[in-house]
Parts: C-alpha cells; structure tokens; sequence
C-alpha cells in the first residue's frame, strides 16, 4: 500500500510539473505596446527606464517618493503619436513594477495619486483588477489601473474627446492583456 502510494507522488511530481518562477516574471519594458501594436500608434522618443530609485528621481523627481515607499523595482515610461478623428495627438505611458500584488494595489490607491474625483472603470471588459478615469483634466483624459505587480498609467494628451477616451482605453486593454498572458 505505502509503496503504491509513494509510486502514485512519484507519477504525480514527474507528471506534473511545477512553473518556473522565473520564466513568469515579466518585464515592464515587454509590455510597452510596439509601433502600430495599437494600430496608427508609433513610439515616439526612446524608452525611459528606471530601476532604482535615483533612475527613477531623474524621470519624475519629487513624483519618485510615492513608488519608493511600496517597494518600486523597476518602470518604463514611453510616448506615443497616432491620430484621433484625423488629428495628430499624443499619448504617454508609465509602467511600475511594484515588486508584488499589495504594493501595486496601494500604490493605486494612495490618496497623493487617488484624488477622488476619479471615475471607476467598470464596463465588464476594463483593464486590470481596478481601473479609474480621471476626467479632471481641462484637455485631457487619464486612466490608472493595476494587475499582478504592475500599477499603469496612461494619459491621452489635448483630446478629451470619446474618440480620444476609447484610445486611451485601447491602450489600457493591450498592457492588461500582456499582463495576463
């Protein structure tokens, strides 16, 4: 009996593999969207990245102590251009890595970057575990979300438009979705 049960783990340990941690753990600069990855969108400038805290104090100065304190690892800022209803405009995304799912979960929910005013994303189709809108902008409109480790925020420039918001939103759905996978 007992060697039967050990030969039925035995199968089980060799059947089943275990994940590799490391092959799961993504990286931020993998899932910033690739020229026309959304259509008509191109990356315009280099990539800013920052993995420590004086990298990251070089791209958003006194902005940096927020994701300091909730265990910042890395990030990824990128700009982009496309045309909404024939107008050239710009877009810009930041992606943290927050180094763990309650990190980026307080970071989304830190009263210095949760104003309040804020709408809740929750068409059944959002991004992330939490989304918002925030339609506080004279010209423009931002959307924040987080999933896994991973807090995203994206803002559609001079186009407070529905056109502008969807774009925004197409955005938010692709990182979520490279999260995912």
């Amino acid at each position: 009996m007992k060697k039967t049960l050990l030969l039925g783990l035995l199968f089980l340990l060799i059947a089943c593999p275990q994940k590799d941690e490391q092959s799961e753990l993504k990286d931020v600069v993998d899932l910033v969207p690739t020229d026309n990855e959304i259509s008509g969108w191109s990356r315009t400038g280099e990539m800013r990245v920052a993995e420590n805290g004086t990298q990251l104090y070089a791209l958003i100065d006194g902005e940096a102590d927020i994701y300091e304190q909730y265990g910042f690892v890395k990030c990824a800022f990128q700009d982009y251009q496309g045309e909404v209803s024939g107008v050239p405009r710009n877009l810009e995304l930041r992606i943290f890595d927050m180094g763990d799912t309650t990190n980026a979960k307080d970071v989304y929910h830190d009263s210095r970057i949760e104003s309040g005013a804020e709408t809740p994303w929750t068409e059944q189709s959002h991004a992330g575990v939490e989304a918002r809108i925030d339609e506080t902008f004279l010209f423009d409109y931002n959307i924040e979300f987080w999933e896994e480790r991973f807090y995203v925020w994206i803002t559609i420039h001079d186009e407070k438009t529905q056109a502008g918001l969807n774009v925004a939103k197409l955005f938010a759905l692709n990182v979520s979705a490279a999260i995912s996978e």
